[in-house]
């Protein structure tokens, strides 16, 4: 009976090379420079009908919004400087969502169509002050999908 023969490639010096210039590529990418090792990160989860934070408070500068969906549905994240309680932003005249266009609401950053189980990072530089983050997907606001964070000096 004849036996099969399985052929091995040899490992060869281009083969080599090529490992080592994946591997400097992959590891360029974890380097530490750059803004996204600078300031301080957030972990936002949003679920319906309510958002969670890992911090309500942090220092002004840089800061990164880890906004993670846990569904059911998709989301948005809006972030909106405010002298207004998180529960007490100005309705539109729906009266189902925020009324962004308020005078009394600044934003300052915003992601829509947060997926569920997906996860997005939105970086912003924050001043000191107060800060609304919800979604203003009809009904979610009302539902509770809102947090403060505060900023400070």
């Amino acid at each position: 009976m004849p036996r099969s023969v399985v052929a091995r490639a040899r490992p060869t010096a281009l083969t080599f090379g090529l490992a080592i210039v994946v591997a400097a590529v992959g590891l360029s990418g974890c380097s530490s420079g750059g803004s996204a090792a600078v300031g301080t990160r957030v972990v936002v989860v949003e679920h319906d009908f309510k958002i969670t934070t890992s911090t309500i408070t942090v220092p002004a500068g840089t800061v990164t919004l880890e906004v993670e969906n846990h569904g059911p549905s998709t989301h948005e994240m809006n972030i909106d400087e405010t002298s207004a309680g998180a529960g007490a932003l100005p309705l539109r005249a729906n009266s189902l969502q925020v009324n962004e266009d308020s005078p009394s609401l600044r934003n300052v950053g915003s992601l829509s169509g947060v997926r569920v189980g997906a996860t997005q990072d939105l970086t912003l530089h924050l001043t000191p002050g107060r800060y609304v983050l919800f979604c203003n997907l009809e009904g979610h606001y009302l539902g509770g999908m809102h947090v403060a964070l505060q900023v400070t000096a």
